[in-house]
């Protein structure tokens, strides 16, 4: 590596502030979140049993329902549940389970299993989650009160405020829910019924019929090459009108002589609200649920301040006595973390900085430190959005221990810059950061579980340390260059260099003496260490509990 490089300095370092100015470009566009959003593909059966105990249902349905489910191939966990009424089975699979595959397994075993459960059970009902299926919780919500009944409040909501938020961007869905639904009521006359040779069974079955929507199976298309991904198409048999328009005229009943007859000449159909199973309100009046989901790529701060900023604007124009209120907002509790890991970190580097102007006392080589470390983390960032990284607690962790490594990689580069004028430290800080981050490697081998929670942590640090080599091989001498920390008089130097002397010859002298007197005193030199550490006192039992024995009966003697 020669002392100058052959680009000038200037180039390089006007280079790395453009790199720097696109980074900062990309850090409103990263997802800012609490927690990871990524997570295992699982499916979860459900059933109920009303009327019966947990000890009932784990006998007759939860235990043969987990054993049959077991022989699906891919399954890391399994869980169940048993309670008074209900039970669950949910299974956990490897990231490389094909989904749906074993979705239609878990269908097939619970519909040869059917027949043989117990009479009163439910049909168990699979519910599917994919590893890249959308965040499932909503991250805000608000509640919506008026003096009004619940069916004309949730349609407000539907007709006003949900369209409004739909147009937002970051919203993935928006759920409106809390009013009584409205149901189809179907009156009869059980005379003509009687007459007509039909029973009440007839009509449900026929119904039921019409709307069933049966899930066949699965298929594959065409052959599938050595490499390629296998195929599968859903074979679903669809209803032959849609559930929420019922047209009586279009379903016919048979009775018991097979004549067809058609149900709008036996029933009158009208709908109407569904009677209310309870009834809640916020001060005294009724409310609906407004639950806003995000998009799992959106920064849920920008999008939490793009809905206030139009649900005030809402406000402004709602009816007379309509409220709207903020139920759930998990974006404050992100915001008070963020906080706190800004001011972490801004202390930590304050503080390595405060320990380098200390010692250095040079206010251009701060200046040489606070530079170079703002590049490195603007230019990461170009990397975080290309490799799609979360912006969570992990991850922000992360940034915060990488910035004291990245620190001693520009302080080592400075100092052999100074001293020797070339770039020949580069060898070892590569080797040293190239260690540490093959140290981090090991996380990505980790148990799944544990690997989708530490990846973005272990990610972050390794791109920071990454950046820091470029910084420290091209950045670094420019940047020494131009700000003229090679300039220094030999008096001045001889002083300094004669002052550090000094100061080792102290330490050593200190360090000495201290080995000289743990030696002699070896016991209480440990007994100190023990008692420094802490004696685990809080692991002793309160009390200790003696059980009566009774002696046995004394012998008679005759």
């Amino acid at each position: 590596m020669s002392k100058s490089p052959k680009i000038s300095s200037f180039s390089i370092i006007v280079a790395f502030i453009c790199v720097a100015l696109v980074g900062l470009a990309f850090l409103p566009m990263l997802p800012v979140k609490l927690s990871p959003s990524r997570n295992l593909p699982k499916l979860t059966v459900s059933y109920t049993m009303p009327g019966n105990p947990a000890r009932v249902i784990e006998a007759e349905i939860t235990s043969s329902l987990e054993a049959m489910l077991a022989r699906i191939s891919g399954i890391r966990e399994i869980r169940s549940k048993s309670a008074n009424g209900s039970g669950s089975v949910t299974l956990e699979f490897d990231k490389h389970t094909n989904i749906d595959a074993a979705r239609f397994e878990a269908s097939t075993i619970v519909r040869q299993l059917w027949p043989e459960l117990p009479e009163g059970v439910s049909y168990p009902v699979i519910e599917m989650s994919r590893p890249d299926e959308k965040d499932s919780y909503p991250f805000i919500s608000y509640t919506l009160n008026a003096p009004a009944s619940f069916i004309y409040i949730q349609q407000y909501a539907e007709e006003h405020i949900k369209p409004r938020l739909t147009g937002l961007a970051g919203i993935y869905k928006i759920d409106v829910r809390g009013a009584t639904p409205m149901e189809w009521q179907l009156v009869y006359d059980s005379r003509q019924l009687d007459l007509l040779d039909i029973t009440l069974q007839d009509i449900i079955q026929a119904i039921q019929t019409y709307y069933t929507q049966e899930f066949l199976g699965l298929v594959t298309t065409g052959h599938k090459e050595p490499g390629e991904k296998q195929e599968w198409i859903r074979l679903v048999l669809l209803p032959g009108e849609k559930s929420d328009l019922f047209d009586s005229s279009q379903i016919t009943v048979t009775n018991k002589a097979d004549k067809l007859i058609r149900l709008d000449q036996l029933l009158k159909v009208s709908r109407q609200e569904e009677t209310p199973q309870s009834y809640y309100r916020i001060n005294g009046l009724n409310f609906i649920y407004i639950s806003i989901r995000a998009e799992e790529t959106a920064n849920q701060l920008q999008v939490a301040s793009h809905i206030r900023q139009e649900i005030e604007e809402i406000r402004q124009n709602l009816p007379p006595g309509y409220e709207l209120h903020v139920g759930y907002d998990a974006t404050r509790y992100i915001r008070e973390e963020l906080e706190k890991i800004y001011f972490r970190s801004a202390l930590t580097v304050i503080i390595l900085l405060l320990f380098v102007l200390l010692i250095t006392r040079s206010l251009r080589y701060l200046l040489l430190i606070l530079i170079s470390l703002l590049i490195n983390l603007a230019t990461a960032i170009i990397l975080y959005y290309l490799l799609k990284l979360e912006m969570q607690l992990y991850s922000l962790a992360g940034i915060t221990i990488s910035l004291s490594l990245i620190i001693d990689n520009t302080i080592v580069m400075i100092e052999h810059m100074r001293i020797r004028q070339n770039c020949n430290a580069f060898l070892p800080v590569l080797t040293a950061t190239l260690t540490t981050a093959g140290a981090l490697m090991i996380i990505f081998f980790l148990d799944e579980k544990l690997r989708i929670n530490l990846q973005d942590f272990a990610a972050v640090v390794i791109i920071n340390l990454l950046v820091s080599l470029l910084i420290a091989l091209f950045l670094v001498p420019a940047l020494i260059e131009k700000i003229g920390l090679y300039s220094r008089k030999t008096k001045k130097r001889k002083v300094k260099r004669s002052f550090s002397k000094r100061i080792a010859v102290y330490f050593t002298r200190f360090y000495e003496k201290q080995i000289v007197f743990l030696s002699n005193w070896k016991k209480t030199a440990c007994l100190l260490l023990i008692l420094l550490f802490g004696l685990p006192v809080f692991m002793l039992p309160d009390k200790i509990e003696v059980e009566d024995k009774q002696l046995p009966p004394a012998p008679t003697i005759w």
